[in-house]
C-alpha cells in the first residue's frame, strides 16, 4: 500500500504545468456566484491570477475581461478599457467581442489604435 502511493507521488510530481495560470479563479467564481456579497474576495481571486500568469506570460484567457467586467461594474470604467485592451492584445480571437465591449463603454479611439497597429 505505501509502496502504491509512493509511486502514485512520483507520478504526480511529474505531471506538466498547465498552460494557462487560473490560480482560485474556480471556487472564487462559485463561491461569488453563491453568494455575491463574495465580489470583493472573487475580484482579489481574479487580480492575484491574473498577476501570477503576467509573471510566466499565462495569463488565463478571459480572466482579464472578467476582471474589467467588475471594474466596470464599479464604475472604474479606465480600468475596465484597460484590461479589455488587454485581453484583446493577449488572445486576438477575441479582438471582435472586445472591441464591442470596448466601444460600447465610449473606448472608439482604442479599437481604431488597435485596428491601425495591425
Amino acid at each position: 500500500m505505501l509502496a502504491a502511493l509512493a509511486a502514485l507521488a512520483g507520478v504526480a510530481a511529474c505531471a506538466p504545468a498547465t498552460r494557462f495560470e487560473w490560480g482560485a479563479y474556480e471556487p472564487a467564481l462559485y463561491a461569488y456566484a453563491q453568494n455575491p456579497e463574495n465580489r470583493e474576495a472573487y475580484r482579489t481571486a481574479l487580480e492575484r491570477a491574473i498577476e501570477a500568469g503576467r509573471k510566466r506570460d499565462a495569463v488565463a484567457p478571459g480572466l482579464l475581461a472578467e476582471l474589467g467586467y467588475l471594474h466596470l461594474q464599479a464604475g472604474e470604467t479606465a480600468q475596465a478599457l484597460t484590461l479589455f485592451q488587454e485581453e484583446r492584445a493577449r488572445f486576438p480571437e477575441s479582438a471582435v467581442f472586445m472591441d464591442r465591449v470596448i466601444v460600447g463603454i465610449g473606448g472608439q479611439t482604442a479599437v481604431a489604435a488597435a485596428g491601425e497597429a495591425q
